[in-house]
């Protein structure tokens, strides 16, 4: 996806679609070559401009009915959209079968049919005829593979490659961001710092190590990371959202939205990122904003069936937004959509939703209802009462979530459970118990940093965490406390 970002800003490829779409605007169609049509369809289909994709493609198809580029957009188009076997059609009628790119298409289809095993040995069937340009080959499976975070079958082929070719200039880079897909993000890390020691300008390296550091939590390393690849690369997307990761991990949150819009306007169609701006959103509770976003987000996920499962999330969220709109009764209406999307085993995430919608609203025996529903059905008990528990608090029933915060303590046992101390804070600030909340606040930041960056960060601007109890200390008593704010911990 770069390496295309990449192509579409050249000059070379901006000649091209300023000559297409001058002579479009003047009611004609220019002639150009296959793969240059299809280039400008491939464009159009990544800003999600369908209709102006597929008239390029229709007039490649006209102008050059044999070629095999736009078949395979065609091809990769009904993919896309999960018409698997209107894809396999295509691929079945294009004339030269042994042309490389139908060879790919073929075993990316397989993949997508969940057959990744059949993909694997259909590829190794074809390696005879290949030996020409084996290095090639090899390099062009693993990538398929990759793209379609089928790690351990990359992993398999990337060792082929090596052992064919040790000094493939690309292995040591796939090598580590296949580590970092098997979840061997500490390995990653030591192989993109040596990458990146023989060579510091190796952009995509640093967004890597960007996206390691964040799932390492090493989150000043990651900012850094990200840092280098903006300094080689302004535009690059990738560095972006490592820093609006970042940012939302790390706070504040404004700032996570800023990037997060810096790095939609180049992946406009990336779905997980638009709910990530939404939460973003709604936690800064800048609900107004957050609706159009989701209003788009619902419209690109109907359009992808296998991102089914995410439309029943994004509706609930919209609802959730609706709701803190004061706009309750098409809040609940939602609900009964979000329903329909969702997966039996999830259905109790939508009983929290509701419950939360009736909080809200001031339903609390209804709300009661839906919370015992969802407890009843989530395979996570404590994790579930925990959110019973901030809904409570968010509504302002705070009594009622410090005695659930409690129970998820107990449940959790006096280590595992401590992540409930920043929100056990949190509700004593909103009682006004500044005596118990102090007790809390001191202990946070060595129970759950982030959430406690979360909840007190605008309170305490540019102070770190663990000084908030000094700074809240004198807040209540006029002086800071004279006692270590190190002081042993109750657990």
């Amino acid at each position: 996806m770069e390496d295309n970002n990449r192509y579409y800003q050249s000059r070379h490829f901006q000649r091209l679609l300023h000559r297409y779409e001058k002579a479009i605007s003047e009611g004609q169609v220019p002639y150009m070559e296959a793969d240059e049509l299809t280039d400008i369809a491939e464009y159009y289909m990544t800003g999600k401009q369908d209709d102006k994709a597929n008239r390029a493609i229709r007039a490649a198809i006209d102008m050059h009915p044999d070629s095999v580029d736009p078949q395979i957009f065609l091809a990769r188009q009904k993919m896309f959209y999960g018409k698997l076997d209107e894809a396999r059609s295509i691929i079945d009628a294009i004339t030269e079968q042994d042309d490389l790119e139908v060879i790919y298409i073929r075993a990316e289809l397989l993949i997508k049919e969940g057959q990744p095993d059949k993909a694997s040995d259909f590829l190794q069937s074809q390696m005879e005829q290949m030996q020409d340009s084996l290095d090639t080959y090899l390099y062009d499976c693993t990538s398929i593979f990759m793209d379609y975070d089928q790690w351990l079958y990359a992993e398999d082929w990337l060792e082929q490659l090596k052992g064919a070719f040790p000094d493939h200039p690309r292995v040591p880079i796939m090598e580590a961001e296949i580590k970092m897909g098997l979840d061997d993000y500490e390995n990653a890390y030591t192989q993109l710092k040596d990458i990146l020691e023989e060579d510091p300008y190796e952009s995509e390296a640093w967004d890597l190590l960007a996206e390691t550091c964040v799932a390492l939590e090493k989150y000043p390393e990651a900012m850094e990371a990200a840092d280098y690849a903006l300094a080689i690369n302004p535009k690059d997307s990738t560095a972006l959202l490592m820093k609006a990761n970042t940012y939302m991990h790390e706070g504040p949150a404004a700032e996570a939205i800023e990037y997060y819009k810096q790095y939609l306007e180049l992946q406009p169609d990336d779905l997980s990122v638009r709910i990530s701006l939404a939460l973003c959103y709604s936690s800064e509770e800048r609900f107004k904003e957050a609706l159009p976003v989701l209003d788009r987000a619902e419209q690109q996920a109907l359009k992808l069936p296998e991102r089914e499962s995410e439309l029943s999330q994004i509706l609930q969220l919209k609802a959730f937004t609706l709701s803190r709109l004061d706009r309750i009764p098409e809040a609940i209406t939602l609900m009964e959509k979000a329903r329909e999307y969702c997966n039996e085993s999830d259905i109790w995430k939508c009983h929290m939703t509701e419950g939360d919608i009736c909080l809200q609203a001031g339903q609390t025996k209804s709300a009661e209802e839906y919370f015992a529903l969802a407890l009843s059905k989530s395979p996570e008990k404590a994790d579930t009462l925990f959110n019973i528990a901030l809904s409570y608090s968010n509504a302002g029933y705070n009594d009622v979530a410090i005695e659930l915060l409690d129970d998820v303590w107990t449940i959790c046992g006096t280590q595992e459970g401590k992540f409930v101390v920043p929100h056990l804070a949190n509700c004593y600030l909103r009682k006004n118990d500044m005596e118990s909340f102090l007790i809390y606040l001191k202990m946070a930041p060595y129970c759950d940093r982030e959430a406690t960056v979360f909840l007190f960060h605008d309170r305490f601007p540019g102070l770190a965490p663990e000084d908030y109890y000094a700074y809240a200390f004198r807040e209540v008593y006029g002086h800071f406390p004279s006692t270590n704010d190190n002081d042993e911990l109750p657990f």
